[in-house]
């Protein structure tokens, strides 16, 4: 049974070592989802843009570079949207599998809790297994 206690015991420390690792990387994904949220923000800040308007109206040239802006702020919002989603995604992952990490702690532990009960049930039926002999032979030496 001591065997078994300490082997459960390993598995313990083993399961607690990856569920404490699962918690770090789901805190460093939940920082890199909120810098990409704030990406995000910053970005559509800069996305409406303001059009430079000279004296006589707007530039040519300043219309053309405004155009091009947009376009590439639109195509990196839609980047930082994409990666945001699979962080998010990821984030999900790791929280589901820190979860299950926990719950596998909890069960050894109970495995763990049980065995040592068992055990010391076992242990105090021996001690009094062992008394009742020792009474039983003091017993008999006297009847002789």
């Amino acid at each position: 049974m001591k065997g078994k206690l300490k082997a459960v015991s390993q598995l313990q420390q083993i399961a607690e070592q990856q569920r404490d690792q699962q918690g770090q990387d789901f805190a460093r994904q939940q920082e890199q989802v909120g810098f990409f949220a704030q990406q995000l923000q910053a970005l559509a800040v800069l996305k409406p843009g303001n059009v430079q308007q000279g004296a006589g109206g707007v530039n040519p040239l300043a219309l053309q570079n405004s155009t091009q802006v947009n376009a590439m702020l639109n195509r990196l919002i839609t980047h930082q949207q994409h990666e945001m989603a699979l962080m998010h995604a990821e984030s999900q992952r790791t929280k589901k599998a820190l979860e299950q990490s926990q719950v596998k702690v909890k069960g050894l532990e109970t495995v763990m809790e049980r065995w040592k009960v068992k055990q010391r049930y076992e242990q105090a039926k021996k001690e009094q297994k062992f008394i009742e002999d020792l009474i039983n032979a003091r017993c008999k030496r006297r009847a002789l």
